[in-house]
């Protein structure tokens, strides 16, 4: 039994597994993904309720993750996951040949993430001076280990996260800002037309709208990942 990280297991069939990082996805309707797959959520050590040492890398993080998996004798499994958590699928399938695919949503695939750990120490740093937003930040994750998972993905080459040999989905609201300070949605639709990547884009949802309404591209998503979990 893995100690110190946080899991939880729902459904039945091939498995997805969706990272944890800053989104509660116990508050989340994922029940298009439930009725067909095992999901798997898990929080590696430094997020959500799991264990927060103090010390961290992305190595650690995977491996986290990895070990629940091993627990679970998962072989195989799509990954799913929206802004940071999208991210971290992304990042699996990065470092674990166990992934088949992955389905990304909130987070321009493309663009130059150069400095994003700096992003995260300036976030975490204007937050220590609003008790209110420090605490919401501390019951999310270690700030430290926000600032690690940041640093690793700054360290990665341009495309890393789109040029993947494996099946990348995406998505993302037509007002998302958080995207577009990126990159121009212009530019990112652009970008994932000449991968073959595709995606949708949702008029009318910023960034957390589009988390809130999900319901508007699980079914799509759900059948890709069908397509290649089958």
């Amino acid at each position: 039994m893995p100690e110190g990280i946080w899991w939880t297991s729902s459904g039945e069939g091939p498995a997805v597994v969706v990272p944890r990082l800053n989104v509660d996805w116990t508050a989340v309707d994922l029940s298009p993904l439930t009725d067909r797959f095992r999901v798997v959520i898990v929080s590696p050590r430094g997020f959500g309720p799991s264990e927060r040492p103090g010390g961290y890398a992305m190595s650690g993080f995977v491996a986290d993750i990895e070990q629940v998996l091993d627990h679970l004798d998962v072989d195989s499994y799509t990954a799913f996951g929206y802004s940071m958590n999208g991210v971290m699928a992304v990042r699996l399938a990065l470092s674990s040949p166990r992934v088949v695919a992955v389905a990304c949503g909130g987070f321009p695939l493309t663009a130059d993430l150069a400095g994003m750990g700096d992003r995260a120490r300036a976030r975490n740093e204007a937050a220590r001076h609003d008790p209110d937003a420090w605490a919401e930040v501390l019951a999310t994750y270690d700030p430290v280990a926000a600032e690690a998972f940041w640093d690793d993905v700054a360290a990665l080459p341009r495309n890393a996260l789109a040029d993947l040999d494996r099946p990348l989905r995406t998505w993302w609201g037509e007002e998302d800002a958080l995207v577009a300070s990126f990159l121009s949605p212009a530019e990112l639709r652009s970008d994932l037309d000449a991968r073959g990547i595709p995606y949708e884009a949702v008029p009318g949802l910023d960034h957390d709208g589009m988390l809130r309404r999900l319901d508007l591209v699980l079914p799509s998503v759900v059948d890709w990942l069908a397509v290649h979990l089958d």
